[in-house]
């Protein structure tokens, strides 16, 4: 039975070690031999995961999977759907603005299967997207994204910190998805991974944010 310690969003995640430490060495075994047609290691995996997020759950069909996220990796499997719900609880910050984007889908949801009409959330949650994008990309996500996102929307998460970005307001709610791809964007990692494995300093690293004192893990279940 393999227990991960993380749920399917670390398959847009591109640190293999943190792979290995949060879901196992069972399973990232089982993953290289699964994806032994196109990888030859882990480093392969991540590779080729991240490029293709939306087909990698074919691969997970038949695992025996349990711990505290077994139902979200078991539906990910079965069905190759991951909710579009943010993870990342984001440190509080002193001040916070307004940014007129709606973009309250996470870039976690891109692991999901576009079939059964699922594509009409992107539209829905995330309408901002598609006046950078015609479609969502299947292939190599994250270097579409990087092309073409503003850039005067980066410099301000660079500036103001991704914190201050997850705690403004679009109408009466907040942007903790657009920080969550902001953050991705930038790294290649997704926020709440990094979190969990301890390497969250970048969430507040500028005076718009509160102190926090404590390196506790903050992380937040969809």
């Amino acid at each position: 039975m393999l227990k991960p310690k993380i749920d399917p969003c670390i398959f847009l995640h591109s640190v293999p070690d943190d792979w290995t430490q949060l879901l196992g060495v069972d399973f990232v075994n089982e993953l290289v031999k699964r994806f032994r047609h196109v990888a030859r290691d882990l480093d392969d995996v991540v590779k080729f995961v991240t490029e293709n997020p939306s087909v990698s759950y074919l691969a997970l069909r038949g695992m025996k999977i349990g711990g505290v996220y077994r139902h979200e990796w078991i539906l990910f499997a079965e069905s190759g759907y991951v909710s579009p719900s943010y993870r990342t609880r984001w440190p509080p910050v002193a001040e916070w603005g307004v940014l007129d984007l709606r973009i309250q889908t996470s870039p976690c949801y891109l692991l999901t299967s576009l079939r059964d009409g699922r594509s009409y959330v992107w539209r829905n949650r995330a309408s901002s997207l598609f006046k950078w994008i015609h479609k969502v990309p299947q292939t190599r996500p994250l270097e579409v994204f990087r092309q073409v996102f503003p850039q005067w929307l980066r410099e301000l998460a660079n500036k103001r910190g991704y914190s201050w970005v997850a705690w403004s307001k679009w109408r009466d709610r907040r942007n903790k998805h657009l920080a969550e791809w902001l953050y991705w964007l930038d790294t290649g990692r997704m926020p709440h991974v990094d979190m969990t494995v301890g390497r969250w300093s970048d969430m507040c690293r500028n005076a718009y944010c509160t102190k926090i004192e404590s390196g506790e893990v903050l992380y937040n279940t969809p």
